[in-house]
């Protein structure tokens, strides 16, 4: 006779802790005890919350580690990343999986990235929508031409950015860990 596996049910996470509103104003104040904001899942912050978070964080220089998973960021917010990026010299990883950033946000975000040189770690996958060979090439080049970025997080589907993307992140590994000396 044969029976079937015991199911054993897996309980939800529990809900993200984290207070929006005294986080914001935290990266505002430049709280020096703050470095990880993470506001994974939290669904019902206002996009202008979220728009406000990038506004503040242009001039943080406390804030190491900014997590954005799935809250719902669109191609206003990824706007307002692009230009964080552009001023944020302390930011060193970037997660904005699981959102509904289209093509056009997410070029925005790619090109802000030649003007910063102290993130290092970016995670953009998992939009609501797929984003495109131009995109994917243009993701390619930024890792070529931005050796500070020595881990991404995306999945791509073209073959040619693909193995481009894996060559520029294993030059930016080894570049970071044998450095040219002088």
């Amino acid at each position: 006779v044969v029976k079937p596996d015991t199911y054993k049910p897996v309980p939800d996470e529990p809900p993200n802790p984290t207070n929006v509103e005294e986080t914001l104003q935290q990266i505002q104040a430049n709280d020096g005890a703050l470095e990880d904001v993470n506001l994974n899942n939290i669904k019902d912050i206002p996009i202008s919350t979220l728009k406000a978070i990038c506004e503040a964080m242009k001039t943080n220089t406390h804030v190491k580690k900014l997590s954005l998973v799935a809250t719902r960021s669109n191609d206003p917010v990824a706007s307002a990343v692009a230009e964080m990026l552009m001023e944020n010299k302390t930011l060193q990883s970037l997660n904005i999986e699981s959102n509904f950033i289209t093509s056009a946000g997410m070029m925005s975000i790619i090109k802000a990235m030649y003007h910063n040189a102290t993130l290092s770690e970016l995670k953009v996958d998992n939009q609501c929508q797929r984003l495109g060979d131009t995109v994917e090439m243009e993701m390619a080049t930024m890792l070529e031409q931005c050796p500070s970025v020595v881990r991404f997080g995306y999945h791509f589907t073209q073959q040619g950015p693909r193995a481009r993307a894996a060559i520029a992140i294993t030059n930016n590994n080894e570049l970071r860990e044998c450095p040219l000396r002088s």
